[in-house]
This record gives C-alpha cells, structure tokens and sequence, in this order.
C-alpha cells in the first residue's frame, strides 16, 4: 500500500472540504444580511400598521398646516386661501385620523408607492434567502460526503505493512509439527442484523386449534474493508464488544428511575469536535499487543464504525437503541456454511437462521377513515435466539406487502407486526343520517340525531377473523353540550368485570367506540352506531380533532 499516496489523498479531500467550509459560510453570511434587512423592512411596516403618527411619509400640504393638541383642547386647523388659484377639494377637507394625522395625496402616494415596494423587495429577497438555503444544505451534506470519505481512508492507513506483521516465537523442549491458531482485531468490519416476515394466507386458515405461526429469516449483513478478502472462511457474528484488554470491564452500578416525559434538549456537535475526543476510554493495552499507543488515525477507524452506524439509521423512530444492546447478553450467531467476503465495504446477506413463531392474527379497522381491514401478527419469539433491532422486510403469499423495524425482543417475548391490508375482509361504511329537533320549554335546545351503519364481511373459507372496529364518538368539553351513545349498548367497567366474555362494544381511553368482533367463515355483520347532540339553540357546533 502507498501510504505517501494515501496521505496525499487525504490532505486533498482536507483542503477541498476548507473551501466548500468556507464556501458555506459565505452563503450563511448572506443568509444573515438578508433576513436583517427584511426584519427592517417588516420594523417600518410594523411602525405604519401600529398608527399613522409613526409613518414617515406624512408631510404637510401646501394649503393647511396643523397645530399639535395640548391637553384637552380640540386640534386647531388653519386654512389659508391663495388668490388666483383652484381650491384644493382634497385640502379644504382633509379627513382628521387619531393622533392628529390628515391624509393627502402626498402621504397617500408615498404610502402607495412604500407598500409596492415592501412586496416586491420582500418577495425577492425571501426568494434568493430559499435559494441560498438550498445551496447551504448542499454545501452541508457535500461536507458530511467529504467527512466519509476522510473517515475510510484514514480508517485504510492504520493498516499499514508494518503493523501488520507479527512476529511469534515458540519455543518447544523436541522437535514436532505445531498448529497456531492467532487471534487479531481489524477495524472496518461490521455486521447488523435484518429480518424477513413470510406469511401466507394458507397458515392464516388453519384450524385455530393447532394455532398459526409466521416464518422468520434471520439475516447478518456483513461488511468489511480492512483490506484483505476474507475466502471460504468460517464466519461467526457475535453482538459482544471486541477487546484485546486482559483486565475484566468494568461494572457499573444498575439503577431503576421513572421515566421523564419532560423532552431533553439535543445538542449537537461537529463532526470535527467529535473527533478530536476517543469514543472509548483506551487502556494501556487496548491498541494491540503493546506496540503503539492511541493516535489519531486508530480513533479514525472507531469513529468510522460510529459515524456509519449513525447514519445507517432512517429516523427517530427506527433508531437502534444503544442502551439496550448494551443490556443484551452477549450472542453469538453461526453461520451454517463458509462464505467468501471481499475487502470492498459491500454488504453481504447472510442467513443466520430460519423459524418458525407461533402467532396470532387479528384484524383492524377504522372505516371512517379507510374502508380496509388491516391485517397483524401477534408474534412470539419462541426461538432460543434473541432478536436484535433491526430492519425487518414483510411478505404475505409471496408478495412485499412493507417495510418497518424490530426492536429488541428477548427469547419467549412478543411483539407486533403490520402486514398490510388483507382483502378478503370487506368493510362498508354507509353514509351518515343526521335529524334536528327543537327541545325544552323554557330554554329551547336543539337535538342531533346521528345515525351511521358499518357493515363487515369475512370471505375467508375456513377461517374465523377477529377483528376490531373503531368509530369516532364526540367527546363534550362544555357542561351545554350532552352527548348520548344510544346504540350500541355500552355496560359499565363493573357489570361486566365478572363476566366470562368480554364486551361487544365498548369506549377505549380516547373516547372512540370500539367492536371486537369474531366473524365465521362468510359472515356477515351490521354494526349500527346512533348517537344524540343536545346543545342550545342560540349557539352553533364545532368540532376539532385532539
């Protein structure tokens, strides 16, 4: 390897990174300008709407003058009369504002003339800020590219001719054939797992009796560029963190808290910043068998594992949790046949293992918004393995029905997992009846009436299908509003504790009425839903979505 190439190449990629830096400040710079010179262009606008004595465009007219009031005294208005001239109708009888400002055709003319030139400035002005904000955000992911690229070559040049040789004397007391079996760390290898979710609507109709399962691949994407392919070998993935140290971590003290809702300020770091700091606190030990400390390029090739893990992740949501892999046994994962990686970063699909979970399917809809019944598996983990986050691909019969993300579930653990609409339960949402009436004596109210049928089908031929029905109910936040649920019947939390079934129907926590409702093979179903509004007449109602 040509390590003088090599630095070469990152000195380049260094200076080409300083200029778009500088270039994006620039830009940042204008950014800056622009936004104070519309805030000054919205201070005068502010000054004009918040009175006309503050607008600089009032001047006196040529035939009246104004004297400013003084206490309580009425204003005073002076009118002169230039002999040989048209009286000016406009100036006879100028239209008195508050704060003692006359409108003319001069004030009105320039006010005129500010307000065209308020928008057209603005409007140019924010236009070239959108664009300039668009460069920034090129310019930025330009850097973050350029501090990739830094990251795999400084990653490549710790792996030089010299630090890779390692010299082993064995000293035996007679002659004989010896086996050595060596043990080294590389950096710029890595593995994160994926899953596949089969489901097929023969399993799904099975009898309930013998109970429905899914099958699980699981998968290990394997990466590596450490600069030597790895040929027919062996491969274990282990979730352990590698060490070469000989002292035991250490072990902190496990405290349990409740957890704040409150949200936690995120601060954010440059990439720069974040490595100029180990992102592992290294012993004496930790950077091989004693033969070099800690620099800059061996915490290069850490921070390029991290900075690839972080951007590995697709949002907020589907983030791998840290503190739970770190609470997670250490496992090791076997691939069953030897495989060959090459040193080139390109990920390599292997199979962990495939399963088979027990489950349980049910069906969800919310006709109101969508007239489709969304399919789901309730799924334990009956295998002996435990499922790290991961990104997991979902097929039902065959088909990619979507995409969604595991979280950490231990073995005999369950989870959920969407599988997309299933079509052979139809759904039908009738349109709504609504009747008015005048009620009461002495204050008259009026009464809505509203009256909506839900009709579910089940065209499965074997199977029965639970599913679970969801319609919105007006919640009343006004003591002058009653809502009335007058079907279905809706039982008390204490008339049906006891008993051996659970409800039909029933409220949940967001006040939504909600059905579970098991359909045989081919039935049919109607679900009425009617409801009474009683409000004052005088007053109009509104809804809003929380």
């Amino acid at each position: 390897m040509d390590m003088t190439h090599e630095t070469d190449k990152i000195l380049q990629i260094e200076r080409q990174k300083i200029e778009v830096e500088n270039e994006r400040f620039a830009i940042e710079d204008e950014c800056c300008s622009i936004k104070k010179r519309i805030d000054v262009l919205d201070g005068v606008a502010g000054q004009i709407s918040s009175g006309p004595a503050a607008m600089p465009f009032s001047s006196s007219n040529q035939g009246s003058s104004h004297l400013p009031a003084s206490g309580s005294q009425p204003h005073l208005v002076r009118r002169h009369t230039v002999t040989g001239q048209e009286p000016n109708p406009l100036a006879m009888s100028t239209t008195p504002m508050s704060n003692g400002f006359f409108f003319n055709h001069e004030s009105l003319d320039n006010l005129a003339k500010f307000l065209s030139y308020y928008g057209d400035a603005v409007r140019d002005m924010k236009k070239e800020l959108r664009k300039r904000q668009r460069e920034t955000q090129q310019l930025s992911e330009k850097i973050d590219q350029l501090d990739r690229q830094l990251d795999q070559l400084r990653c490549v040049a710790e792996y030089d001719s010299i630090k890779r040789n390692i010299s082993i004397v064995v000293e035996m007391e007679e002659s004989g054939k010896v086996e050595l079996y060596i043990t080294y760390q590389v950096y710029c290898a890595s593995w994160k797992p994926c899953y596949d979710i089969r489901a097929s609507s023969a399993e799904e109709e099975e009898d309930s009796q013998n109970g429905s399962s899914v099958q699980l691949c699981y998968y290990g994407l394997v990466e590596q560029n450490t600069g030597d392919d790895w040929k027919d070998c062996d491969i274990v993935l282990s979730t352990c963190s590698a060490s070469l140290g000989g002292s035991p971590p250490p072990l902190s003290t496990l405290s349990a808290s409740l957890h704040s809702s409150r949200p936690t300020r995120r601060h954010h770091a440059s990439s720069a910043a974040r490595r100029k700091a180990p992102l592992s606190i290294p012993s004496e030990e930790d950077m091989g068998f004693g033969s070099f400390d800690y620099n800059d390029i061996v915490d290069a090739a850490a921070y390029h594992r991290w900075h690839n893990g972080q951007h590995s992740r697709s949002s907020e949501e589907n983030s791998v949790s840290t503190q739970a892999l770190e609470n997670t046994v250490s496992t090791c994962f076997s691939i069953p046949r030897a495989v060959t990686i090459l040193s080139n970063a390109v990920e390599h699909k292997l199979l962990i293992v495939k399963s088979d979970l027990s489950c349980a399917f049910s069906h969800e809809t919310v006709p109101s918004r969508s007239t489709s019944a969304y399919l789901s598996a309730l799924i334990t983990n009956t295998s002996q393995l435990p499922l790290l986050p991961g990104a997991v691909a979902v097929y039902v019969n065959n088909c990619f029905v979507t995409k969604t993300h595991l979280r950490l579930v231990s073995p005999g653990e369950e989870f959920r997992c969407n599988m997309g609409v299933d079509p052979s339960v139809k759904v039908e949402y009738k349109t709504p009846t609504r009747s008015y009436e005048q009620v009461g004596f002495m204050s008259k109210s009026t009464l809505m009436t509203h009256e909506q049928l839900i009709s579910v089908r089940s065209a499965k031929v074997r199977q029965s299908v639970k599913i679970t029905v969801k319609e919105q109910i007006p919640k009343s936040h006004d003591d002058k509003i009653k809502v009335s649920i007058v079907s279905p019947e809706i039982k008390s939390s204490s008339s049906y504790k006891n008993s051996a079934s659970p409800p039909d129907a029933r409220l949940n926590k967001d006040h939504n009425l909600e059905w579970c409702v098991v359909l045989a093979p081919g039935q049919h179903r109607l679900l009425p839903v009617r409801y009474t509004i009683e409000h004052p007449a005088s007053e109009s109602l509104s809804y809003k979505l929380n």
